[in-house]
């Protein structure tokens, strides 16, 4: 692990420790615990995202879509205390190409590691999503992914790091107008708009920015809705990211616990006759 990246909690390990995962350093610990002391919330919003992405992967699964982008993927979900085993995307679609991005070198490591040895469909890729377009004509996509055939992309909890509107809009402009049509984009984001105190995300804001050098910009429902264009939302629509699924295992918790918004959209069909639809 270099220094430099031992300085300041780092939002991956924090995110790990708050789903009780193992792959955190003492720094991260205390910040977590600085979190909850400042906004009661982190833990189950952590928890809550966590669980959503395992079903929205099932989700696709159900879509008949094979070919999945995981941006901004994170520490591989291994229950704590466990060795590690085959990643959840791979258990879920077996047949899937994918590709892992993160930014972070380590995470990185961990996602080589963990990916099974003969597994020439599952790619990882160190890149900063800021770059999109970048990251999209990167070789590692462009010879991965087929382009005639749809594809899944997954965004959760990663916008909120990018402090800057105007490139996460550009980015998902990007990514939009990349993706082939009947793919899906789902994204989970922090929000204001949730908190169970006023003012409550603005301090979780300072405390990243001071104690981690870290931008957090949570973003209200409108804002986070203009990242899908004018693709249509699935049912129940842009919602706290427990109530999406309605199987979630805290389906019925109040709607800050979630403190984010979570949605998935479809791109629609090419406007021809012979195009079938895509749901």
């Amino acid at each position: 692990m270099p220094f430099a990246q031992m300085r300041h909690p780092n939002p991956a390990r924090v995110d790990d420790w708050l789903c009780d995962g193992k792959d955190s350093y003492q720094l991260d610990r205390a910040f977590g615990r600085r979190l909850s002391e400042v906004d009661n919330t982190p833990v189950s919003a952590a928890r809550i995202n966590r669980d959503h992405g395992r079903l929205t992967v099932q989700l696709v699964a159900e879509l008949g879509i094979e070919q999945v982008l995981d941006l901004g993927c994170g520490y591989p979900p291994w229950p704590a205390g466990h060795q590690p085993h085959t990643p959840l995307i791979r258990e879920v679609l077996p047949q899937a190409t994918i590709l892992h991005v993160d930014i972070d070198a380590v995470v990185g490591t961990y996602a080589h590691v963990y990916r099974p040895a003969d597994d020439d469909r599952c790619g990882v890729l160190q890149a900063d999503i800021q770059y999109m377009a970048q990251v999209l004509a990167h070789p590692q996509v462009t010879h991965r992914f087929d382009p005639q055939r749809p594809l899944a992309v997954l965004l959760h909890d990663v916008l909120p790091w990018i402090g800057d509107d105007q490139t996460v809009d550009s980015a998902l402009a990007a990514l939009r107008n990349w993706l082939p049509p009947c793919s899906a984009l789902s994204i989970t984001h922090a929000t204001a708009d949730l908190e169970h105190a006023p003012g409550a995300k603005a301090k979780l804001t300072a405390l990243w920015a001071e104690e981690a050098a870290c931008a957090f910009q949570p973003r209200t429902r409108e804002a986070i809705g203009a990242l899908f264009g004018d693709w249509p939302l699935l049912d129940p629509g842009l919602v706290p990211t427990a109530h999406w699924h309605p199987d979630h295992p805290f389906a019925h918790t109040p709607q800050t616990h979630s403190g984010a918004y979570a949605g998935i959209a479809l791109k629609p069909a090419a406007p021809t006759t012979e195009e079938p639809s895509c749901t």
